[in-house]
């Protein structure tokens, strides 16, 4: 009986929920005027609260924005930037990167698994 129970508590399925990031699409749902944009494939969003308190400093050219649009996201999609805006990697974080737009500099947050 106790080899019985052993074997069919050893056959069950066990089912893991997987988390992960939220798209553009799920994101400008929620805000549609939020700022932000994805490289690879991971979502990048400005005006994120912490991230006026850093200082950080602009490291390699990484790109630049492919397209501005509201939907079907990509590589190098952007929600408010325009095509052409240089996106640059940060010299002490990664999970940051940065635009450079007329000058000014802003920052970008990557969006982690929900």
């Amino acid at each position: 009986m106790m080899l019985l129970a052993i074997c069919l508590c050893g056959c069950q399925s066990v089912r893991y929920a997987e988390s992960k990031p939220p798209s553009a699409e799920e994101l400008l749902a929620l805000d549609e005027q939020a700022d932000l944009f994805q490289w690879e494939k991971t979502v990048y969003e400005a005006n994120v609260d912490w991230t006026h308190q850093l200082t950080v400093t602009k490291d390699q050219q990484l790109g630049v924005i492919q397209k501005t649009a509201a939907e079907h996201f990509n590589h190098g999609t952007a929600s408010q930037l325009k095509k052409g805006t240089a996106i640059y990697s940060v010299k002490e974080r990664k999970d940051l990167l940065i635009a450079e737009l007329n000058g000014q500099i802003i920052i970008y947050a990557a969006h982690a698994e929900g």
